[in-house]
């Protein structure tokens, strides 16, 4: 049977509707939080922490409006996801080299015995030298950004096969 104008235009705004629900933005924002978690877990051999460190490489997601998710590190994570994608103390990061070494020659300063100084940063901690970074958070975006795509098409499926 043959939809009129008036009934048509009724299942495009339910199915306008359906799609706009917030539902598909919680199954993205739950989708990207495990995925990043699994990432993390990869690259820091087994859980989603650095051994030694108190915080772990949380995330969390908002909506911030119709159709738009705002995924970011939690306020305490956000340290250990920098370190886990830039590394720590990175020269070429920060440009800071290390509390023993002249800034203007860049040499180690050394002891009269000839071991290397041992120097703490000016703010009285101990310097525990440099790491690589994984590239953690771009392995987590690479993943997201693959199974978006999949729940966005199954939701709209899912929308399609409902109204119509």
């Amino acid at each position: 049977m043959a939809d009129t104008f008036a009934s048509f235009a009724a299942k495009l705004v339910r199915f306008e509707k359906e799609l706009g629900d917030e539902a598909q933005l919680h199954a993205i924002g739950k989708m990207a939080k495990a995925e990043a978690k699994s990432a993390a877990s990869a690259d820091l051999g087994g859980d989603a922490k650095f051994s030694g460190w108190e915080p772990t490489l949380d995330t969390a997601y908002d909506i911030v409006g119709p159709g738009k998710l705002l995924f970011k590190p939690t306020r305490r994570g956000a340290g250990p996801w920098t370190v886990a994608e830039q590394g720590r103390n990175n020269a070429n990061a920060s440009g800071f080299q290390g509390p023993g070494i002249n800034v203007k020659t860049g040499v180690t300063s050394f002891t009269n015995a000839g071991s290397v100084r041992k120097v703490r940063s000016r703010k009285g901690k101990r310097w525990n030298g440099t790491t690589q970074g994984k590239g953690t958070a771009s392995d987590a975006l690479v993943r997201i950004d693959r199974k978006v795509p999949i729940i966005v098409n199954q939701s709209v499926g899912r929308a399609i096969r409902k109204i119509f």
